[in-house]
């Protein structure tokens, strides 16, 4: 078998060509940059293709996505009955060849490998800058977006940002520091804001916008709070021009219903519904970039919607449901408390007696918006047509918050400012009438210093961004470990922070790479 590097690029290359026929082929000299891509359409079509693999199962279709969503401490494994690859990576026991790994590894190289042609058959092309740089702006924006996933999951990783067709290289390149992938990702974001239009027609392509506040998201990352706070404040003083703002209503974020993307959608994956066949997402599939979302958060037994009940994979705790304050909104719009079984409406507390569904509450931003909607889907809510929301609005307000009171040592008006704005929302009701809004959550207490602060906006982005695949990320980068995973936290796992804190690599390209190493303790 060919190194799983190699096969991205000849699986990527014969996607570009539109060939089943090329995928077993020698790479070298089938397709150069410079041969195939001759003018903006081309560039544009490999582009795409890259993106298409991103939103395929084996990476944010599934494997990725659950992976990040089971990893923190909001939502753990239901069902015991799910397949050991996703039980190890929720209870901090993965082994170095976790099958989860094993499937999006190389689909996110696969994905870099289509990018990098693309890029490099756009650079080579003798065009105005206006014309052909803000294509190959987006496919930059696509590779900084991979790589800042996985650095912040693997660590030193292969950082490749140029195809090859020497498939030998592959099987010694070397790991990356990861200050020099942080680098890369920086550089490809900032050419991706500065060439990106202001306004997206569609939130599933990148703007100016977009790429700030990725870099605000980086340098929050990386500890410069300065540069963290600059780019998100970029965003917030031309939100007007990028046409972001605050949804009205929270629950609306997660209602697929509408035809156009939120204002306050930064960037979205964008999934096609119901167009997978009867195996939804397996290779052979009509759309191998089928979405599993509602599935797996979905609940087993229910019969309100016509395509089917969920399995209950990943699940809030316990803990996770009673700790969040019962007046708080967005509570309401995250949790699912009821099912319908045998025509009769059954309370969480009521489900282990009549099926064999989780008794207690359920994540509802993907299962109940998709039943609500009537959403094309396939059986058990797969291949949905819900895009799924990466970074919003309110996440930059999060960040400025973060990074102001870190930059000030301690809160200022304007980081208490952005604080509010977000709770302004939360308090809203569904008919939009002021006289009705919830007096909870209050606006920030004046005078918390530093510390205080700091955790008063980590637990904002915990609950505004519930089940939204970043916690893990925010539980890394503050080293909260041992503190959410211990006695007194939401949920109880044996985390090792000289293990846990990275994924193991894929196995298989460290057995075959000699300059390639597995993270340690695994």
């Amino acid at each position: 078998m060919k190194n799983p590097i190699i096969k991205s690029i000849i699986f990527s290359l014969g996607l570009l060509a539109f060939s089943c026929e090329s995928l077993e082929e020698d790479p070298v000299g089938l397709l150069a940059p410079e041969g195939f891509f001759k003018g903006p359409d081309e560039v544009s079509m490999g582009i795409n293709g890259g993106y298409s693999i991103m939103l395929h199962e084996q990476f944010w279709g599934r494997k990725l996505s659950l992976s990040l969503m089971l990893r923190g401490d909001m939502a753990t494994i239901g069902t015991l009955s799910t397949p050991a690859r996703r039980i190890e990576v929720d209870e901090m026991r993965m082994p170095s060849d976790n099958d989860m790994v094993s499937a999006f590894w190389p689909k996110g190289y696969q994905s870099l490998a289509a990018l990098n042609y693309a890029i490099a058959g756009g650079e080579a092309l003798d065009l105005d800058p206006n014309l052909i740089n803000p294509i190959i702006a987006e496919g930059k924006f696509y590779r900084a977006w991979i790589y800042y996933h996985f650095v912040r999951l693997f660590g030193e990783i292969p950082y490749i940002n140029y195809p090859f067709a020497d498939q030998n290289l592959a099987y010694s390149l070397p790991q990356t520091p990861e200050d020099e992938i942080y680098e890369g990702i920086i550089e490809d974001l900032e050419y991706a804001k500065e060439w990106l239009p202001a306004n997206v027609a569609s939130r599933s392509h990148p703007g100016k916008g977009t790429a700030a506040g990725y870099l605000a998201s980086v340098y929050l990352t990386l500890g410069e709070w300065q540069n963290a706070y600059d780019e998100a404040k970029f965003v917030i003083d031309n939100s007007g021009s990028f046409n972001y703002n605050l949804e009205g209503e929270f629950a609306d974020l997660f209602d697929p219903s509408s035809t156009l993307s939120s204002t306050e959608v930064l960037f979205e994956i964008d999934f096609t519904g119901n167009d997978a066949g009867t195996n939804p997402g397996a290779l052979g599939g009509t759309n191998a970039s089928s979405d599993y979302l509602a599935s797996v958060t979905g609940i087993t037994g229910d019969e309100r919607y016509e395509f089917g009940a969920g399995w209950s994979v990943a699940v809030p705790s316990m803990k996770v449901y009673e700790s969040w304050d019962y007046r708080d909104y967005r509570r309401a719009v995250s949790f699912d408390t009821v099912m319908v079984n045998g025509g009769t409406e059954l309370h969480y507390t009521q489900w282990g007696s009549v099926t064999s569904a989780i008794p207690r509450p359920h994540i509802a931003k993907y299962y109940r918006a998709l039943g609500d909607s009537g959403a094309p889907a396939g059986s058990n809510g797969r291949d949905s047509e819900i895009n799924s929301i990466v970074m919003r609005y309110a996440e930059i307000l999060l960040i400025a918050a973060e990074a102001l009171n870190e930059v000030n040592g301690g809160p200022t008006a304007e980081a208490e400012g952005y604080i509010n704005e977000v709770r302004s929302r939360a308090r809203r009701e569904l008919d939009a009438d002021p006289a009705n809004d919830r007096a909870f959550p209050t606006d920030v207490s004046s005078g918390l210093d530093v510390n205080a602060f700091r955790d008063l906006v980590l637990d904002e982005r915990r609950l505004e961004l519930a089940f939204e695949f970043g916690r893990w990320y925010d539980i890394k980068r503050r080293q909260l470990g041992q503190e959410v995973f211990g006695a007194s936290g939401l949920e109880q796992q044996n985390f090792d922070a000289s293990r846990d804190y990275l994924f193991p690599k894929y196995a298989e390209d460290v057995s075959r790479n000699k300059n390639l190493f597995q993270n340690a303790n695994y």
